[in-house]
Order: structure tokens, then C-alpha cells, then sequence
């Protein structure tokens, strides 16, 4: 059994396909998704999105947001969602690295936060390409 998944951001509609399973990144934890799925609201943190449709497997990384499961329907909006195919390693290693030399010169208030939130969307997006390079690997 399959059903219609959407991901949404302000700028753009990043994913849209039927799917069999979705795992996201909830405040309580990962929650999977299969068709047929109980109606649900819920609010969603950065971090990891899986998707699965058929014998293939979808990774995304994600910030925060929510997902509204309805029907034959799962619709996640998300302030920034990211295919492993447009990442860049250089830049996501160059990102990484400032904010690692900024947290380490003891930022204080928003520069810190700012070096923080870089810091741990840059090791997701990470994450993210080395799945894809493993899985193009394999």
C-alpha cells in the first residue's frame, strides 16, 4: 500500500511522490509512517527524513516544522529541506569548520546560536552524503 507525500518549504515543494513508508524527526522521536496511518498532527525537529518507495530509499535532511497525516496523505511543512543530491561537501566542510573556529573563540549570544544551529545542520547534511555516497558505492 502506497500513499501521496508531499514535503513542503517557503520556497519550494521539495519532494512529491507516492511512497510506502516515511520515517521523520518528531520532539518525542522518530516516528514511521505507513499507508493507512492513523490521522496525526505533529510537530517536527531538524534532523533526518527516510523515505521508502518500493526497493529504493529517499534521505532528506530537514529543519524544523510540522506533518499532518490525513487520509492517504502525509503533508511535512519544514523550513528547509535538502535531497543528498544538492549537497556540496566543500562547502558543507568550509561551513562546519567556521563554526566550529567560532564556538571556539567562545561566541557569545546570537553569533553563538548562529555557530551552533550551523554546526549541527552541517554534520545532518554529512549524515545525508555519506548515506548517498554508501548507497552509490554499494
Amino acid at each position: 500500500m502506497a500513499f501521496l507525500l508531499e514535503i513542503i518549504t517557503p520556497e519550494r515543494k521539495a519532494y512529491e511522490e507516492t511512497v510506502d513508508a516515511v520515517t521523520v524527526p518528531t520532539t518525542e522521536g522518530y516516528i514511521g509512517v505507513l499507508a493507512h496511518h492513523i490521522p496525526l498532527f505533529t510537530l517536527l525537529t531538524e534532523g533526518e527524513i527516510k523515505i521508502g518507495a518500493g526497493s529504493k530509499e529517499f534521505f532528506l535532511a530537514i529543519g524544523g516544522g510540522f506533518m499532518e497525516i490525513t487520509g492517504s496523505r502525509v503533508s511535512i511543512l519544514v523550513t528547509r529541506a535538502v535531497h543528498a543530491d544538492e549537497l556540496n561537501e566543500a562547502e558543507i566542510k568550509k561551513a562546519e569548520t567556521s563554526a566550529r573556529d567560532s564556538i571556539a573563540k567562545r561566541a557569545k549570544g546570537a553569533e553563538l546560536a548562529s555557530a551552533q544551529a550551523v554546526l549541527r545542520r552541517s554534520v545532518l547534511e554529512m549524515k545525508i552524503l555519506r548515506r548517498r555516497h554508501h548507497r552509490l558505492t554499494v
